[in-house]
């Protein structure tokens, strides 16, 4: 398929005038403090009473130094305060997949910023919840995001956001003015941002979302105060010469795929930013000849001044069961080694030297089950050390039982287990994955990344591919070029898991009824905390995993991150409960189309 490119995108600039959409502060609060350019020391410091980037710090650790709330005391939390996240007047949408409650602010000096689940960017008293300004999302006519941004970046007096109609926006920190706008692809092409920029030396980086729309996906650099576009790389090379282009088979049946579902991770140190990419479109191989079609499913090393490609490691070869890469790349330093982790829908941890690329406890390439319809790759990087999940599907459960089409399954297999459009075939884990996108953590006092993991399982028969359609927007069946198998009904269950990046060994593992959806932090008071589908907001000791303290049942499911900051000289533990349309599919999420954000508090 030949993408409809766009030619010149414009840049709106907007400074000091009213934009579209835009409800005026509240009287009775005060100014925001503006954010600075935050220097390279900032950023890569672990977060305190701030919380200025979505994942924390720029490595993505989700760590705070914070500890007046520990384990001996989160027993004694309480609600301190709450609000919905809606506009008066206003009706929250939903999108075609349902209600989408992932969203986490960033806090600075007092005050919150984050966007609701319809794209509106909030700015609140950190302290009260009380409103300080709010900039309404306006959309296109006829375009209804599929999934909403999850979060915005700050940085020299601005926040910014990337949006369901493939823009990126700059307010004003103070009022909520929009500063600029760019455009930088066609929404009509399937293109739009899920996940939260990251601020980095003036500048705006991020991934587009939308590979399973049929787009092909890239990474994008801005310029923080103008909005001008410094360079754009392409996951999916197309011209002769371009690294990875003979990766692809000739001619190339497609060019779709390689999103960006997470927020990058950044080394100011060797200027190089770190994300991972989404799998190749269509999921089933009836179409798509051999090869490993780089640079999808894959963690990427690029300059972040020039986005020239440094290094890449492929955690997936030729992939056919959606195991992108979606799970936020975490640095650490340990064992005197600059490392990277990245937890695998796999249900692997692929850790490597973030300098080159290149394992740091082995990754060998092992022999996988074959299947010539569908092009398999002969190996797949199987990591030294233990999974985190269920790798192979319940063959108990499919026994003497017929799939979809009435025929017995033809197979029921483990990790990497081929099908093709003759039939049924069982596996694990599903493209739920080991690890989704619910961001992991790292604390640097155990070692430790904790992962917000599930065990799942599907069952597929492809498309045959004369009925594929190569970017039918809407008609996920055709683009994806599979059809899920709804026969049997094994329960995915969730896990909270603690893995030694010393060695790359499981540490302990916390069974949960219903999958784990919900992004995961790590503070300095011995503690983990997590959302459940069932609206709960949960603490563990960070050492042994042992369950401390639970919410009261709030009033949506808890699938966004939780963020902790500091306000005088109070510690807050802050999260959005609204619910999730994909964890009400596996456990009962609960949405509530009037989300509501909640902080926690030691009582004074």
């Amino acid at each position: 398929m030949r993408l409809r490119r766009l030619g010149v995108l414009a840049v709106v600039i907007a400074a000091g005038s009213l934009a579209a959409g835009y409800a005026a502060t509240a009287g009775n609060q005060a100014t925001p403090v503006p954010a600075p350019a935050f220097s390279a020391s900032q950023l890569v410091a672990a977060s305190g009473d701030d919380w200025v980037g979505w994942n924390g710090n720029v490595y993505n650790q989700r760590y705070s130094t914070l500890n007046d709330i520990n384990a001996s005391n989160v027993r004694n939390l309480k609600v301190a305060w709450a609000r919905n996240l809606t506009i008066p007047g206003l009706k929250a949408k939903a999108g075609p997949l349902g209600v989408f409650a992932e969203q986490q602010p960033v806090v600075y000096q007092g005050t919150m910023y984050m966007p609701d689940a319809s794209g509106n960017v909030w700015a609140m008293d950190a302290t009260s919840g009380e409103r300080i300004w709010v900039h309404r999302a306006k959309f296109p006519k006829g375009l209804t995001p599929l999934l909403p941004s999850r979060g915005v970046a700050m940085g020299d007096g601005k926040v910014y956001i990337g949006l369901g109609d493939a823009s990126i926006t700059a307010l004003n920190q103070a009022t909520g003015r929009q500063v600029w706008k760019n455009v930088v692809a066609d929404w009509k092409n399937g293109y739009y941002f899920t996940n939260a920029p990251t601020y980095f030396k003036g500048n705006i980086i991020t991934g587009i979302s939308g590979g399973d729309s049929g787009s092909r996906g890239f990474i994008i650099s801005l310029n923080a105060k103008t909005g001008k576009e410094n360079w754009r790389f392409y996951v999916i090379p197309d011209k002769k010469g371009e690294p990875g282009f003979w990766t692809w088979p000739k001619p190339k049946a497609f060019l779709g795929g390689g999103a960006m579902w997470n927020t990058m991770s950044v080394d100011p140190a060797l200027n190089q930013v770190y994300i991972v990419t989404g799998n190749p479109i269509p999921y089933s191989g009836v179409i798509r000849g051999p090869g490993k079609e780089l640079f999808t499913d894959s963690i990427l090393s690029l300059n972040a001044k020039t986005g020239k490609l440094r290094w890449y490691y492929q955690t997936t070869h030729h992939d056919l069961w959606d195991y992108d890469a979606t799970n936020p790349t975490v640095l650490f330093d340990l064992n005197g080694k600059k490392a990277l982790a990245h937890a695998g829908k796999t249900g692997w941890v692929y850790i490597l030297n973030r300098k080159n690329g290149k394992p740091l406890y082995g990754i060998p390439e092992v022999k996988v089950p074959q299947l010539k319809s569908v092009n398999t790759h002969a190996t797949q990087p199987i990591p030294n050390g233990d999974s985190f999940s269920r790798q192979c599907a319940t063959k108990r459960a499919y026994a003497g039982k017929k799939a979809p089409d009435g025929k017995p399954y033809q197979k029921v297999g483990c990790l990497y287990t081929p099908y093709d459009d003759t039939g049924f075939v069982a596996f694990a884990p599903a493209a739920l994955g080991g690890a989704n996108w619910p961001p992991s953590a790292y604390s640097p006092d155990t070692g430790f990344l904790y992962i917000c993991s599930k065990d799942s399982e599907s069952a597929w028969r492809a498309v045959p591919a004369e009925d594929q359609k190569l970017q039918a927007l809407g008609d996920f069946s055709q683009i994806e070029g599979l059809t899920p198998g709804e026969g049997v009904n094994v329960p995915s269950r969730g896990r909270l898991v603690a893995m030694n990046m010393r060695n790359n060994r499981l540490v302990w593992s916390v069974k949960w009824p219903t999958i784990c959806y919900s992004g995961v932090t790590a503070t300095a008071g011995n503690l983990i905390f997590t959302g459940t589908n069932e609206g709960r907001l949960r603490a563990y000791n960070a050492r042994t995993g042992r369950f401390i303290w639970q919410s009261p049942e709030l009033k949506g499911g808890v699938n966004a991150p939780v963020v902790t900051y500091k306000v005088n000289d109070k510690q807050y533990v802050a999260v959005f409960a609204g619910g999730n349309g994909i964890a009400s599919l596996f456990g009962g999420s609960k949405p509530n189309y009037s989300s509501r954000f909640y902080a926690f508090a030691l009582p004074s």
